[in-house]
């Protein structure tokens, strides 16, 4: 049976309520319903799917039973991820949301291809990509508006 879809990614974060609120107010994912599983957590969603989940790294018997793991104060999770990947809608409107969260953000524009990507660290230094597909910027009205760094591929330039 063939995988059909990626339902979510935890992450055990150094400042849970930091992260949350990263998530929720830069990228403007939403709480979903967390059933009590003993330790402190949140689920995040997209619409009505859940994609995120949060937990925290503080010392937690029955989170690390939970898990199957200890996840030490300090240390990595099971192995190593670049980053996540969203699809998203709007740049324009993301690109403000991110400013006025004074987070640091890098873009790519593939204007061959309509993909416009914007690249950005989460509280516990996850790059997060965002991917707008069909969406093509006017590269000189996002120069000096909160992108550290920029790159475009037009091979038509």
């Amino acid at each position: 049976m063939p995988i059909t879809e990626l339902n979510h990614y935890l992450l055990v974060a150094k400042d849970l309520e930091k992260t949350r609120e990263f998530y929720q107010k830069v990228l403007g994912l939403e709480l979903a319903e967390r059933p009590d599983f003993g330790f402190p957590g949140y689920w995040l969603k997209t619409g009505e799917d859940i994609c995120v989940h949060l937990a925290s790294q503080a010392p937690n018997k029955i989170r690390d039973q939970f898990l199957l793991k200890k996840h030490a104060k300090g240390t990595r999770g099971s192995g190593s991820v670049d980053h996540i990947a969203f699809l998203a809608r709007e740049a324009e409107e993301m690109r403000k949301r991110i400013q006025k969260h004074k987070v640091e953000m890098h873009y790519r524009s593939f204007p061959d291809a309509k993909l416009f990507q914007i690249f950005l660290k989460d509280p516990d230094d996850v790059t997060i990509e965002l991917n707008f597909l069909g969406e093509v910027i006017d590269e000189d009205s996002w120069k000096g508006k909160g992108a550290a760094s920029s790159v475009s591929l037009d091979r038509t330039a």
